[in-house]
């Protein structure tokens, strides 16, 4: 994946996890390791590699709200 891809995902990613935080009860400390990282989706001279890892933490956030979330099964 180039650079210009990752930065595109980590934009949005980071924009699906503020809406999750908002809008359902994860506490704002989940995003604590991401905010550690120091790297934001406007940081384009920080590195691929950077920008990777933050994609990484954010999907860790959002898998934790998903499989703390119960949903009914779906019935065909």
């Amino acid at each position: 994946m180039r650079k210009k891809e990752l930065i595109q995902m980590h934009a949005l990613l980071l924009e699906v996890t503020r809406y999750v935080i908002e809008t359902e009860s994860v506490p704002v400390e989940e995003m604590s390791a991401y905010y550690a990282l120091g790297v934001t989706p406007l940081g384009v001279h920080k590195s691929k590699s950077d920008h990777y890892e933050a994609i990484t933490v954010l999907f860790d956030v959002l898998e934790g709200e998903f499989e703390r979330t119960q949903m009914p099964p779906v019935s065909p």
